[in-house]
């Protein structure tokens, strides 16, 4: 008996050792690294819950997300009493595109602990992917309601609104979403978008500029509605010329508009195409 208790011990040292030198890769970044660890770890510990769930986040932080939903789902076998096991396996889901299958966990999760704010933003998330507009709102508006400064989740919610066609809402929550982040991506694209969406044109045109001006991803994307901005002002010649910047970018839809509206035959104006 002394024996099989020994033998134990040893065991149960190794596993301790093992997850504390796994976390610490993990914590430093090395998820190759601790993946390896906790892997090696669980030859000898198979039923050990936080070397499984360590193994399947070292696993989630390589991007490896079907590996690591299988290795989710051997850990749930072990406990099915932790938050961050389902919303952990949700986030890996999400990015598996597999929206619905997400959303159950990220449910499963909210039953165990509802004051986390990324769940609600995930929900909202699989929920507008889901066209399910007005449940994305009220998530993310739990998650405003949970962290007031998620300046992802206010611009998200922007975004939710202005595909319901609430371009005033939706501006306001990116230009919210842009005072908390001053760096966030896209926020003054789609403030741009928003204005030009409810025919403010020339106020548009200004946030344009400033993209335009900083030279960043959206450059053609900028140059492209500025040209429908100008257009709707009459002022074709200015219109022509951001269209040519933008097709000589790539824009698909700027060679397009120069072919219908800049030549000597120019067809009827269609409603602009705006897509945030």
């Amino acid at each position: 008996m002394k024996h099989v208790i020994l033998s134990f011990l040893l065991v149960f040292a190794f596993s301790v050792c093992a997850q504390n030198s796994g976390e610490e890769l993990y914590e430093a970044k090395k998820y190759k690294e601790a993946a390896a660890v906790f892997k090696q770890a669980l030859q000898q510990s198979p039923n050990d819950y936080e070397l499984q769930l360590g193994y399947a986040n070292a696993l989630h932080k390589q991007d490896l997300f079907e590996k690591a939903v299988q290795q989710y789902n051997v850990a749930e076998e072990l406990n099915k009493t932790d938050s961050e096991l389902y919303f952990n396996r949700g986030v890996a889901l999400v990015f598996l595109n597999l929206y619905k299958k997400a959303l159950q966990d990220f449910n499963k999760s909210q039953e165990l602990n509802e004051n986390k704010p990324e769940l609600h933003y995930f929900k909202g998330y699989c929920n507008y992917e889901l066209s399910r507009y007005r449940a994305s709102i009220e998530s993310y508006n739990r998650a405003i309601e949970l962290s007031p400064n998620y300046a992802e989740a206010i611009y998200n919610r922007g975004a939710v609104k202005a595909e319901l066609k609430n371009f005033e809402g939706g501006a306001e929550d990116f230009e919210l979403a842009l005072s908390k982040d001053p760096n966030l991506e896209n926020g003054r694209m789609n403030i741009a978008l928003s204005k030009l969406a409810q025919n403010q044109f020339e106020e548009s045109i200004k946030d344009f500029d400033i993209i335009i001006e900083n030279r960043g991803a959206n450059l053609n994307k900028a140059y492209l509605y500025r040209g429908e901005a100008y257009y709707e002002l009459k002022n074709k010649d200015k219109a022509c010329k951001d269209w040519i910047k933008a097709s000589n970018l790539g824009s698909e839809k700027a060679t397009a508009n120069i072919n219908d509206f800049c030549g000597s035959k120019a067809k009827p104006r269609k409603k602009i195409d705006i897509v945030f």
